[in-house]
């Protein structure tokens, strides 16, 4: 139930299964480590001297035999902390690279099933405190269905934090998601399509569910306007 974060903090599957193993049991060698997970020994020694350097596991000695044992998972906290310290120390000089560049409009598209953390991550540093996302044709019941709880709180509980607001038009006797920073009006269907459409800052996201989901990013602050246009248009005549 932890792989999938695991795996985000730069772990292999196999890897994940080494750390989770010496969580449990304190601390092995390399030959019981093999034998418990059915790994290949070979396999096994590079793996752990993989994640020696990315800081996961400790070597020891024990009754003057090498050992490992899992690091504190706390200290993942510490390490992304200075990690993002050093990061923000760069974000000047990559923001003025990225300015520099004289393409007016940026385009991306991804594919997968789990294009909504893409979107997630990108609204997130995109917008500012206190600022506003507009959203057409979300389908809210999909999107309970489809992001793991643990993405859409987090969501939920950063925009609360930082004070952002939503206004959302749904389809008629669409499902609404209770929350202060939520705002709703519903419109016919005819208007709004098998599309979502997501307003923020310069950016506009185009959402389009399936299997697997698409996600296209265009960053153009006209463009984004005009969405915002077409948005404010839809909310009058929307209901709530």
């Amino acid at each position: 139930m932890y792989e999938d974060q695991l795996k985000e903090l730069g772990l292999t599957d196999n890897e994940v299964k080494i750390y989770l193993l010496l969580l449990r049991k304190g601390s092995m060698n390399p030959s019981e480590i093999s034998q418990k997970l059915g790994l290949h020994r070979g396999y096994v020694y590079d793996a752990l001297e993989r994640m020696q350097e990315k800081e996961a596991i400790n070597l020891i000695s024990k009754d003057n035999k090498k050992q490992f044992q899992a690091t504190n998972p706390e200290h993942f906290v510490e390490l992304l902390k200075l990690k993002l310290e050093k990061f923000q120390q760069i974000i000047p000089n990559l923001i003025e690279i990225n300015e520099s560049q004289k393409e007016e409009t940026k385009v991306e598209m991804h594919k997968g099933n789990r294009v909504y953390r893409i979107l997630i991550k990108d609204v997130l540093s995109s917008i500012k405190n206190g600022s506003e996302v507009l959203l057409i044709g979300v389908d809210e019941e999909i999107l309970t269905n489809e992001i793991e709880p643990i993405y859409l709180d987090q969501y939920l509980n950063s925009i609360k934090s930082r004070n952002i607001k939503e206004r959302i038009i749904i389809k008629n006797n669409g499902k609404r998601l209770k929350n202060k920073n939520l705002q709703y009006k519903n419109i016919d269907r005819k208007y709004i399509g098998n599309t979502a459409q997501i307003i923020y800052s310069s950016k506009v996201a185009i959402f389009i569910v399936g299997y697997p989901h698409y996600l296209i990013l265009i960053d153009n602050k006209k463009v984004a306007d005009t969405y915002r246009s077409n948005f404010e248009a839809l909310w009058k005549i929307a209901k709530k």
